[in-house]
């Protein structure tokens, strides 16, 4: 081969891993973007003592009400005085139900300011922390109350290590669930090719070691430790005790349970050279329909453990998130592991050269025959060395782009590609079915799309999808191009029809049709199918990345919070009332006062308080302060609860004219 190839190949290779190197940089900090495990998932919707209220006494108890199941330890819950000592007996422990915890108080306390600060594990496997202030004797005062609200974060290097885990077992996941199905179904001829067979046991190893890893990770993940806690047995214990760690068992299982079936099925087709075309005629390859069958079994064990171990496992009609979930996850699998076998195997690099068993110059000639038909003397004859020479200058040429795919690698891509290309496309309606059901379900309002970060990488996700749809679009209709028959093309205009369809334009040249009246594929088609298809794989692997982020983000419809904006009347005077965000912890309150005339009224003496009937907390005083005439501000604001919250407003213009009115609000 001629220096200008050789240079050409290293070019390649030299883009191939810039490419491969930016696509890891970006993939890890996709996953270091979600790797917080400060998200909180559950929500405290009631405590006794609430937040910001003065007891009249000593309270025997602190307990705090979820809004989904938690689990805890004798550690989950402290309470401390304004000196930072203890003043719980320790021992914290469930409640009546399985979202209360509970903890005892010393005796006696004396009047004063306590802050409470708890830490447990959400049903959905992530570490919930938080605090709120009460008080003696006395309500505690704002800044108290805004110190007690802080939750500290926890390990980001722990958090980052289980996304990286986390995102290694659904890449696993995915081409092995997908490369099997593509190879059982779709390619069984393919598991004699080395390429997809070390495909399917690396992501059957990325699979279960990512799995194990997430075992190990929980535990100092949820207890917000350090990577040095990873083979303690406390935190090990609690996960295995665990719903998360159950399931997680359920899938190393599901995957050892298929390592004898895969070990038979790759022993039954001995691998090939990839240089070599498989023929589907070979017997020996075609795994039974009972041993597929258990196959399939598993798959779906796989996918559904990994969807109960989810957002989709918790909430309301858990049993159909759980199965639209699991769907989502196969139809993924087929889409991404499809795409893999494409690029490494089916679709691999193979430059023309001659076989074992072909002449030299037999190959040379066939070359400069399909390049040249015209060559050669006055008979036609062609010398060898000079073919030699023609044919391989020709190549370096071209680089093969305009010779055509051997016979039987064209009979192999004409049988497996169309069927891929229907498959992909019922599978990608699958996954848009199952993912707007899902969104629908975690987002509960469209606000939430935008204004949490749940939302925004949904939005991240979905134009990632949208990219590979617009890639996978241009890949369906070269395939339309290159193997759907072209009995109509018989005239002119006809044939322009078919590359109006296809999007191609008559460039003058006439198409090769093979036997079965397909157009030849030539090396130089097929690379550019390879490269979409790389390009695909790799937007694909954006969207695994941006996938194990989402898992670790509490679901927007428990973190959305639309601002609150209402008007009404006190009197005579307009009130305007803003309150953004209306969830539990600080919210900002403004509150603006006009005359009858529209214009900002002078205010005298104004009060706010807020009260929770429901819980029969409060009322709370407000601290607001003057922002300009007829404005009121507060911006620390302690909401300690979920739920329909009265906020009570009196202001006074006059030493004789006080007015009062009353809005009521709904934090999450």
């Amino acid at each position: 081969m001629s220096g200008n190839s050789g240079t050409a190949h290293v070019r390649r290779r030299q883009r191939a891993g810039t490419l491969a190197a930016l696509t890891v940089t970006a993939v890890l900090a996709l996953v270091g973007v979600g790797a917080s495990p400060a998200w909180a998932h559950a929500i405290l919707e009631r405590a006794t003592p609430a937040g910001g209220t003065a007891a009249a006494t000593s309270p025997a108890t602190v307990t705090l009400g979820f809004s989904e199941s938690v689990r805890s330890d004798s550690t989950s819950v402290r309470v401390i005085d304004a000196r930072g000592t203890r003043v719980d007996t320790g021992g914290a422990h469930g409640g009546p139900t399985a979202s209360q915890v509970t903890v005892a108080l010393k005796p006696d306390l004396p009047k004063g300011t306590y802050l409470v600060s708890w830490h447990v594990i959400s049903e959905d496997s992530h570490p919930v922390a938080g605090g709120y202030a009460f008080g003696i004797g006395r309500a505690p005062t704002a800044s108290e109350a805004a110190a007690a609200n802080t939750a500290q974060p926890g390990s980001p290097v722990t958090g980052f290590v289980f996304g990286v885990a986390r995102l290694v077992a659904f890449g696993g996941m995915a081409v092995l669930l997908g490369a099997g199905f593509f190879l059982l179904v779709l390619w069984p001829a393919g598991l004699r090719r080395l390429a997809p067979r070390r495909l399917l046991v690396a992501g059957w190893v990325a699979a279960f070691v990512g799995a194990a890893a997430c075992v190990f990770l929980q535990g100092p993940y949820g207890d917000d430790l350090g990577l040095s806690a990873l083979f303690r047995w406390a935190p090990l214990g609690s996960t295995l005790a665990d719903r998360y760690g159950k399931l997680t068992l359920i899938r190393l299982l599901a995957l050892l349970l298929a390592v004898p079936l895969l070990r038979a099925l790759l022993a039954a087709t001995p691998a090939r050279p990839d240089g070599q075309p498989a023929r589907t005629g070979e017997p020996g390859w075609r795994p039974s329909a009972w041993t597929r069958a258990e196959l399939g079994g598993l798959a779906v064990a796989v996918a559904a453990t990994t969807a109960l171990t989810g957002h989709g496992g918790v909430g309301s009609w858990a049993w159909l998130a759980t199965a639209s979930i699991t769907a989502h996850l196969l139809a993924m699998s087929v889409w991404l592991g499809g795409l893999a076998v494409l690029a490494t195997g089916l679709l691999d690099r193979r430059r023309p050269a001659p076989s074992d068993g072909e002449d030299h110059a037999d190959w040379a000639e066939a070359i400069v025959r399909q390049s040249s038909p015209h060559e050669g003397d006055a008979e036609g004859e062609l010398d060898d060395e000079a073919a030699l020479a023609a044919a391989r200058a020709y190549l370096d040429e071209h680089d093969a782009d305009v010779v055509p795919v051997e016979d039987d690698r064209a009979a192999e891509l004409a049988e497996v590609l169309p069927r891929w290309s229907r498959v992909a496309m019922t599978a990608v309606g699958l996954i848009v079915l199952s993912g707007v059901y899902q969104s629908w379900r975690e987002l509960g309002a469209v606000g939430a799309l935008f204004d949490t970060a749940y939302g925004r990488l949904l939005l991240y996700k979905l134009w990632f999808v949208l990219a590979m749809l617009g890639v996978g679009f241009l890949s369906n209709r070269w395939v339309i191009r290159h193997f759907r028959p072209v009995a109509l093309a018989m005239t002119a205009e006809t044939d322009a029809t078919n590359a109006e369809a296809t999007g191609e334009a008559d460039d003058g040249a006439e198409d090769e049709l093979d036997e079965e009246g397909r157009r030849r594929v030539t090396q130089g088609a097929l690379g550019v199918l390879r490269r979409g298809v790389m390009v695909e794989a790799v937007i694909g692997l954006a969207v695994l990345a941006v996938t194990a982020a989402l898992v670790n983000h509490a679901p927007g419809r428990t973190t959305y919070a639309p601002p609150f904006h209402t008007t009404t009347t006190a009197g005579p005077l307009t009130v305007d009332v803003r309150v953004s965000p209306t969830r539990t912890g600080l919210e900002t309150v403004d509150v603006r006062v006009r005359d009858p005339q529209g214009q900002p009224q002078r205010l005298v003496e104004a009060s706010v308080t807020l009260s929770l009937p429901a819980a029969q907390v409060g009322p709370i005083d407000v601290p607001m302060v003057a922002a300009g005439t007829g404005e009121l501000i507060a911006q620390d604001a302690q909401v300690p609860l979920a739920g329909s919250w009265r906020m009570g407003i009196t202001v006074r213009i006059n030493d004789f004219d006080e007015y009062a009115t009353a809005v009521t609000y709904t934090v999450r």
